[in-house]
């Protein structure tokens, strides 16, 4: 079985419609949870599913037992699929209605047993952030107190790339920054984690509909060079900065000599532009990262979200497409040249 979580269960009526239009199967929700269950007949490689957060591939479900049971039934199927591996990410949560995603409590106990397990059999876990190059141990314990397991390759964690999530149980709050002239500025960290790379110094990056200026604060405060692209100015501040160039013009015009590190947009705007702006930086090649925000009026407009899908599939970037926390009615589409 696979097991795909969304934002909150706010969201779990439209990635159930986005899952049953895409693979034409009708999938179940678990009530009052933004959690949906898929038949693992499902084949998920190499798909995109814009409404979800994080998902459990290939999952076993282990019965509400003692914690001891538990561990030993994680164990027996676990111990086949780790021979050879040195290290793993490993995420272990509960899933609650009131709290949400939580860490603690039954989970962290389960997690402590877990890793002295992995320790006999010579497997550490990565303490901090997520390594895409290494297996990837999720552990979700549901309401009912049963476990759902999912164990997969770094080959498999490859394949399944847009819908695995580096935080645990796909939550992430983004800390606040009082320097920032929006809140917007919270989409690109949380785009750059998802993606597993950051902008750095000496990058050169391109806003468009940069006011008042969000991202571009962001990217300057990773130490790139910024061309600001909109209509109105940005802060002050980043206005003079002397490594912005702030263009007063079209977004939607504007082209490049020669290729940029990074492309960035959180436009207000429908959702066929953006497919403008993919056609141009993204096809064309004119960039070696991106990241767009794909703004939505109503459920009305989820269908386009099959055109940005096919051509996630037949670009050479490596692409995510995923409703961050940091988004409202809106996906990220994100992605960088392989």
């Amino acid at each position: 079985m696979h097991y795909i979580l969304c934002k909150d269960d706010k969201w779990t009526e439209v990635l159930k419609n986005e899952i049953d239009a895409d693979f034409k199967i009708k999938c179940s929700a678990v009530e009052g949870f933004p959690l949906i269950k898929i038949q693992e007949d499902i084949d998920l490689k190499n798909e995109y599913i814009a409404f979800s957060t994080t998902a459990l591939i290939n999952a076993n479900v282990i019965p509400d037992n003692s914690i001891s049971k538990q561990v030993t039934e994680i164990e027996k199927v676990l111990y086949p699929q780790i021979t050879g591996v040195s290290l793993v990410n490993c995420h272990v949560y509960a899933l609650t209605q009131k709290y949400g995603i939580l860490e603690t409590g039954r989970a962290d106990i389960v997690k402590g047993k877990i890793i002295t397990a992995l320790k006999k059999k010579g497997v550490s876990y990565l303490r901090k952030g997520f390594d895409r190059s290494i297996p990837f141990l999720q552990i979700l314990i549901l309401p009912d107190r049963s476990i759902v397991l999912s164990y997969i390759t770094k080959e498999e964690l490859n394949l399944f790339h847009s819908l695995i999530s580096p935080f645990v149980g796909g939550f992430n709050n983004v800390e606040e920054d009082k320097k920032a002239p929006s809140r917007a500025f919270k989409k690109i960290v949380e785009a750059q984690e998802v993606m597993g790379k950051s902008i750095v110094e000496g990058e050169v990056l391109v806003d468009l509909g940069a006011c008042p200026g969000g991202w571009t604060y962001i990217a300057r405060k990773n130490g790139a060079k910024v061309t600001a692209l909109d209509r109105s100015p940005l802060d002050i501040e980043l206005m003079q900065d002397e490594s912005v160039t702030f263009l007063k013009q079209d977004a939607f015009k504007y082209e490049v000599s020669e290729v940029v590190d990074w492309v960035v947009s959180d436009i207000i705007c429908i959702p066929e532009r953006i497919l403008e702006l993919i056609d141009y930086w993204v096809v064309g090649k004119h960039c070696k990262n991106f990241i767009f925000t794909i703004k939505f009026q109503g459920q009305k407009d989820y269908g386009i979200l099959k055109r940005f899908k096919n051509l996630a599939k037949e670009t050479e970037y490596k692409v995510i497409l995923k409703q961050l926390n940091a988004n409202k009615n809106e996906v990220t589409i994100m992605g960088s040249i392989l």
